[in-house]
């Protein structure tokens, strides 16, 4: 069971660094990856870009296409600043279930702004699950 769980992760290891390669040989004949990446867009607005990339000729087969989407929108989605976000717009960021983000909109209400991370994951239930996401937040002040 050990040996088939470190074969799945490596597994997923891989496809990720093959996806990378994808978007960086996709993305570079035309501009630098630096500009693309720091458009933080949701998945729709991905696909939008790779569509017109596509449109403007890069070479990139369907399935190409869904990685390089795929791998844009969750290592380069948009960001959230946690203390001044609804918990709509927090559930849509972080792609994670409205009652989560109530949740952090009922701690940050009770306990203040967050200032971290780690002050963040006191909320519970959410430690894990938004350690995946920490790229996405971001813990500005709320006014």
């Amino acid at each position: 069971m050990v040996v088939a769980l470190a074969v799945v992760l490596a597994s997923a290891a891989a496809a990720q660094d093959d996806a990378k390669a994808l978007v960086e040989r996709a993305c570079t004949k035309c501009h630098t990856l630096t500009s693309t990446l720091k458009q933080r867009n949701s998945r729709a607005g991905w696909s939008a870009i790779v569509d017109d990339m596509v449109a403007r000729g890069a070479e990139l087969s369907d399935a190409e296409i869904e990685n390089t989407i795929g791998y844009l929108a969750k290592n380069y989605g948009p960001r959230v600043n946690v203390n001044k976000a609804g918990a709509r717009e927090l559930a849509r960021v972080l792609e994670t279930p409205e009652s989560s983000a109530e949740a952090i909109v009922e701690y940050r209400a009770k306990h203040g702004e967050f200032k971290d991370i780690e002050a963040l994951k006191k909320v519970p239930g959410l430690e894990k699950a938004i350690e995946a996401k920490r790229d996405r937040l971001e813990f500005g002040p709320s006014r």
